[in-house]
């Protein structure tokens, strides 16, 4: 069994040199996704996380300046059980990546099979990985006609999660207009 944390201070210190000059870019930490044998995701900023870990993800976060505002971006690497660091390539024709949309400040982590998006999420990511490692491994499990279905079912529950805090939002809104009404009232 490889080890794991070797691997991880290794891929750090290799992100770490990689970095431009402080005044521009800095190493902000790296999130260590662990991935065991019966595919259950655990996740920590400490790389203790990653003992007897059969596979791992490491989601390593510099901020750098763009234009003149700190911008946070993020690098993805893939461990497989034979300790090999596939960069943003999982298996199965997926890969794992990490990039802006619509602005630097939006980064947004895709999984995709072939060209398919099968999963997006945004930061905080470590509230994600235990659903884009059950899409990853869907992949393994089903055909394409399966994929498009699985695709189509992830986009709707994005949708729906977003409609949903939509209407909190508005539900507070309407609650704070409902109040403004009623102290009027009473003067």
């Amino acid at each position: 069994m490889p080890d794991f944390i070797e691997l991880a201070q290794k891929s750090i210190n290799v992100f770490k040199s990689s970095l431009g000059s402080e005044d521009v870019e800095k190493y902000v930490d790296t999130l260590c996704v662990a991935i065991s044998q019966n595919n259950e995701v655990s996740c920590a900023k400490d790389l203790s996380i990653l003992y007897g870990a059969y596979q791992c993800f490491l989601i390593h976060c510099r901020s750098a300046l763009a234009v003149s505002k700190w911008h946070k971006w993020y690098k993805i690497e893939f461990i497989n059980h034979k300790g090999h660091n596939l960069k943003d390539i999982i298996g199965n024709d997926c890969t794992i990546n990490i990039n802006w949309q619509g602005s630097w400040s939006n980064q947004v982590m895709t999984l995709r099979h072939r060209d398919d998006e099968i999963y997006t999420c945004n930061p905080p990511f470590e509230n994600h990985m235990q659903g884009v490692w059950n899409a990853y491994c869907t992949t393994l499990e089903e055909g394409q006609g399966e994929m498009t279905a699985l695709r189509t079912l992830l986009t709707q529950k994005e949708r729906i999660h977003e409609l949903e805090e939509q209407v909190s939002q508005y539900k507070l809104l309407l609650d704070s207009i409902k109040q403004l009404v009623n102290n009027c009232e009473i003067v």
